[in-house]
């Protein structure tokens, strides 16, 4: 009897051991989100991100639907920085292509985040995460990778931005690094409304998989036209664009006509 007790503790120590040494999980519906935390009072943080995560997931399903989604949860600002390296070091929500999607846990945030703030973070998130997938990890030029969650995500840019875009120096499609999301929002909008949806977008990604020190060349093969033409014909799509909201906003002056009885 004696033997077998010890036995017993034995095979529980172990079993300790070994939960000591894993990572704990969040349980994952159809094993489609899998949520990883290191800290255990992020249980409950866990499961409110694996349910964000599957609200949103249809907006990256439009560029690919990916089958699994790995989360981890870090619980401090300092481990997502470390892990994000100095690029991305500050953000909130981050990706990487190993890893899946990086958060900060809600609880290290330094206002208890909305649910809205959840979703905005991890829309941007998923989004970004599938831009990676399809680009086999290699990174997209700044204004393809912040329009593609602008647009899918739906999220209004003011008119105005465009008049800054049209009176900018040339070539902005040629930058890898965007000063100005609005770049990103109205270059990816003329793809996705005068160049053929998101089919050639996906296209791009794919290729850029497999030339990734040739984007300009991907995007001319992809469009069939060169880098300095398409962006001239997408200058004066914002130029019609610009010109359609200055007649609704004068439209908007002068109101309806109301004849005198």
């Amino acid at each position: 009897m004696q033997k077998r007790a010890w036995v017993l503790v034995v095979l529980s120590l172990v079993a300790l051991e070994a939960r000591a040494q894993t990572r704990v999980q969040a349980p994952a519906p159809a094993g489609e989100f899998v949520v990883t935390f290191t800290e255990r009072s992020d249980e409950g943080q866990a499961a409110r991100l694996r349910d964000v995560a599957a609200r949103v997931k249809p907006l990256a399903d439009q560029l690919e639907n990916l089958e699994r989604i790995e989360i981890v949860v870090v619980h401090s600002q300092r481990e997502l920085d470390l892990r994000l390296g100095l690029d991305q070091a500050g953000s909130v929500a981050g990706v990487s292509y190993l890893h899946g999607i990086l958060f900060l846990s809600p609880l290290a945030w330094t206002r208890n985040p909305t649910d809205e703030a959840l979703t905005h973070e991890m829309q941007d998130a998923m989004i970004r995460l599938t831009v990676l997938r399809l680009t086999g990890g290699h990174a997209a030029p700044d204004w393809l990778t912040q329009g593609l969650v602008a647009n899918l995500t739906k999220r209004p840019f003011a008119a105005a931005s465009v008049e800054l875009i049209v009176q900018s120096a040339p070539l902005l499609l040629l930058q890898w690094r965007a000063d100005d999301p609005a770049v990103g929002y109205w270059a990816v909008r003329y793809l996705l409304d005068a160049r053929g949806g998101l089919t050639p977008v996906r296209q791009l990604l794919h290729i850029l998989a497999q030339r990734p020190d040739s984007f300009v060349e991907n995007l001319e093969l992809v469009y069939g036209t060169p880098v300095g033409d398409l962006e001239r014909d997408w200058r004066a799509w914002l130029q019609q664009q610009m010109e359609e909201e200055k007649r609704r906003r004068q439209d908007n002056r002068e109101g309806p006509l109301v004849r005198d009885r």
